[in-house]
């Protein structure tokens, strides 16, 4: 089989699943086809093809960048390796995961100051100060808010709060999310009008001149804006309140293992990427282990 054609029949069965996926991993992959010519086989590629590479991307691109290109031939050739198409052992790609210390996070303040620059007497400020509190109470992913259909909601209460099934792309599985009674008490103020748009999507967030869901790129855009709105001297992202929920757990007294249940981790090594110390908390425990006169 020709590399162009494995590439095709394995981006076929990404973008079945995750369409963000599909377009980082078809630049990628095109870089990885363009390095190796003239090899022209699956078979013919080695693992030292990999490993040259990665080193010809060092002058080039960060660690993250190359991390992430391992990350994504790993997955090319577990999909291969499986149908017995390549002699590679996907085992001998390790991509190193570079977590970067001074990572932004959204603490609580952050998060009121961001919640109070928004006006919630338009559509569009109530569509972004929902979009804002979900994310603070949830620490879902973009992707997982942006799938959230109205079928998705759970029209009765557990234990007093509102839920909702929320689809990871990473692992194709559905999870619970709950969020706190001002949450959803915006929730019920944007659906009186969203179900009120002469739509026929399923979508809960959508842009009301299209008629389609918001773009993760929408949703960054806005979270960039409210912060500079609130004049917040920070890069926050969404994800970065992902990192927030985490701070969060684990400011309120919280186990590594609550990070992991709260933020759907489906490996308990995901939860420690996300024990970032907050500049309070971190002071607090290296306190504890200093000697005292």
């Amino acid at each position: 089989m020709t590399i162009q054609k494995s590439i095709q029949v394995y981006l076929d069965w990404k973008q079945t699943h995750t369409s963000v996926a599909y377009s980082r991993y078809i630049t990628r992959l095109k870089h990885f086809i363009s390095f190796i010519s003239p090899k022209s086989c699956l078979q013919d590629i080695t693992g030292d093809d990999i490993v040259a590479f990665h080193k010809s991307m060092e002058t080039t691109y960060s660690p993250t960048t190359i991390a992430y290109s391992a990350r994504i031939l790993k997955n090319f050739f577990w999909f291969w390796h499986g149908r017995g198409q390549t002699e590679i052992n996907p085992k001998e790609i390790i991509p190193i995961r570079f977590i970067n210390a001074d990572k932004e996070i959204v603490t609580k303040s952050d998060f009121e100051d961001m919640n109070l620059a928004l006006d919630a007497h338009t559509l569009s400020g109530i569509q972004k100060k929902l979009v804002l509190n979900l994310l603070w109470d949830t620490g879902m992913r973009v992707s997982e808010l942006l799938d959230i259909k109205l079928s998705d909601i759970s029209s009765q209460q557990l234990n007093g709060l509102r839920t909702a099934k929320v689809r990871s792309r990473k692992t194709m599985r559905y999870d619970l999310v709950v969020w706190s009674a001002a949450t959803n008490e915006l929730l019920n103020q944007y659906l009186g009008v969203r179900l009120c748009m002469p739509i026929t999507s399923d979508y809960v967030l959508l842009n009301r001149k299209t008629g389609k869901p918001f773009t993760s790129k929408s949703v960054q855009r806005w979270i960039k804006d409210i912060a500079d709105m609130a004049m917040i001297d920070k890069n926050i992202t969404p994800h970065s309140f992902r990192h927030g929920k985490a701070n969060e757990i684990l400011e309120c007294g919280g186990t590594v293992r609550d990070v992991g249940a709260l933020l759907r981790h489906v490996s308990p090594s995901s939860s420690f990427n996300y024990l970032q110390l907050s500049e309070s908390r971190y002071l607090q425990t290296a306190e504890r282990f200093l000697r005292t006169a």
